[in-house]
């Protein structure tokens, strides 16, 4: 800050924390900085897949592919068991009634089913509703992160106009030929401006009317009593 042009990763607030764009950008370094090094931790020790690192050394990438492969196993064993359920039942058993990703992913649309029918209800948007859901919830977050964005953005902004008004060539000097390129170039900018103005005010003065007689011989009396009463 203090007028210089920094990154929102070094940009920190007064407490000390970092704004929504600074820690985008800093957990986007980080996770580069994780993928390379366990990207390097696999090329030697010649591992064919990333999920098959030591958990200690396994990076993003290993996550990522494990946690995809234990939900596609979750999913094959839910879907068995329901279809064994179904069957043993003689009735279509619906994936809420047995514990798996394809349940959970059914409850969350009926949350936000029944959400938003209270919303509709109630006449408002989904974060002021009363039966505040998903979708409210999402739009609270994002709303507040938009609201601190806009602060800290607004800030970074006067930082960095102050910093190129204090660093103008013509401001810290004049007679530097940068100094001298931009006088220039700001006078070529503000003379038509200037020539407009003058036109306007010829144009102003062309379409007056001159005073009476009667009233420019009062207004010289009065003229001539101020100048006696100092």
């Amino acid at each position: 800050m203090g007028g210089m042009m920094v990154r929102p990763l070094e940009a920190k607030a007064p407490d000390g924390e970092l704004g929504p764009l600074g820690f985008m950008e800093k957990q986007f370094v980080d996770f580069l900085d994780t993928v390379r090094q366990s990207e390097r931790q696999r090329t030697k020790s010649k591992t064919l897949r990333p999920m098959e690192m030591d958990e200690s050394t396994r990076g993003p990438l290993g996550e990522a592919e494990w946690k995809a492969v234990k939900a596609i196993r979750q999913i094959v064993d839910a879907e068995k068991t329901r279809m064994n359920q179904s069957r043993l039942r003689d009735v279509i058993v619906r994936p809420i009634d047995v514990p798996g990703p394809i349940g959970e992913l059914e409850m969350k649309i009926l949350d936000v089913i029944d959400a938003e029918r209270q919303r509709v209800a109630d006449g408002v948007r989904p974060m002021a509703s009363s039966k505040k859901g998903p979708l409210g919830e999402l739009e609270e977050q994002a709303v507040a992160i938009v609201e601190k964005l806009t602060k800290e953005e607004k800030e970074r902004l006067r930082n960095i106009n102050r910093f190129l008004k204090e660093n103008r060539p013509m401001e810290q000097d004049e007679k530097s030929f940068w100094g001298i390129v931009e006088t220039v170039a700001v006078g070529i900018v503000r003379a038509p401006i200037l020539i407009y103005q003058i036109i306007l005010r010829v144009r102003e003065l062309l379409d007056s009317t001159t005073l009476p007689i009667e009233d420019s011989e009062l207004l010289q009396e009065r003229s001539k009593r101020e100048r006696r009463d100092k």
